[in-house]
């Protein structure tokens, strides 16, 4: 896929920053058209990591499509079962693409999982929980890290509290991440709703835990992640809405 700055965007949500976000290692161009529009980053990233950009201009996808999002989700999906499908008939007996090519097999099942939770499928769950439970290994935090925010979801907020809390310690830690990543961010968004939504005797520790939020992304000015501290803010005061707190 050939792409420029002028017509790509990143996890930012703008253009004009596409230059900055590149620069780490998870960020992926998601072209600007009529058809990816409607589709959040993580949600388009999911579904692009899968395909080679000679894969993906013969795929049945219209730049300019005006289907509704349900319909371009299910395509997506479709499209996603049918390359995993095809991958599983080419692996020799008794192998399968889970022991010849893991990172293969699980991006494309995370794509699929990703679909299955937008559109609500019933069998969300059981795809994140099979992702968590095959990891061939357990430092691989990111299924844990995806549980979490659909346990949320599903209103298992006690689950959700005990999935995410290890997950953002890990992240914390990494030399290359650290507590003001935007994944870090986003595990204590998960931690802060699960505590708010298990009852009022919880709400102060989860006050304070939105404290400690804000507090990490006023910090960002000038540091390492500063290109995503807007989106953070943002993301802090739509938490703080859900969870009726005054921004």
């Amino acid at each position: 896929m050939t792409t420029t700055t002028t017509s790509v965007r990143y996890s930012t949500g703008e253009v004009a920053t596409s230059e900055s976000a590149k620069a780490f290692p998870w960020e992926s161009p998601i072209p600007v058209n009529s058809f990816w529009d409607s589709f959040s980053y993580c949600t388009a990233r999911s579904f692009l990591i899968n395909f080679t950009s000679s894969e993906l201009s013969t795929l049945p996808i219209d730049p300019s499509s005006t289907a509704t999002h349900e319909t371009k989700l299910h395509l997506l999906l479709d499209l996603l079962q049918t390359k995993l499908t095809e991958k599983e008939s080419t692996t020799t007996p008794p192998h399968s693409l889970y022991h010849t090519d893991y990172d293969r097999w699980y991006n494309l099942w995370s794509g699929i999982y990703t679909m299955q939770n937008t559109l609500s499928l019933p069998e969300a769950e059981q795809t994140i929980r099979m992702l968590v439970a095959k990891r061939p290994d357990e430092t691989n935090i990111v299924p844990s890290h995806m549980l979490a925010e659909y346990l949320l979801k599903a209103g298992k907020y006690s689950e959700a509290e005990e999935t995410a809390r290890p997950v953002c310690a890990w992240m914390d830690a990494q030399p290359r991440l650290g507590k003001d990543s935007p994944q870090a961010l986003n595990a204590r968004r998960f931690i802060a709703k699960a505590v708010w939504f298990q009852g009022p005797g919880r709400r102060e520790e989860a006050e304070r835990l939105v404290a400690e939020l804000r507090g990490l992304v006023d910090g960002m000015d000038g540091g390492r992640f500063g290109v995503y501290q807007e989106e953070e803010r943002r993301l802090n005061a739509e938490m703080m809405g859900e969870l009726g707190m005054d921004a």
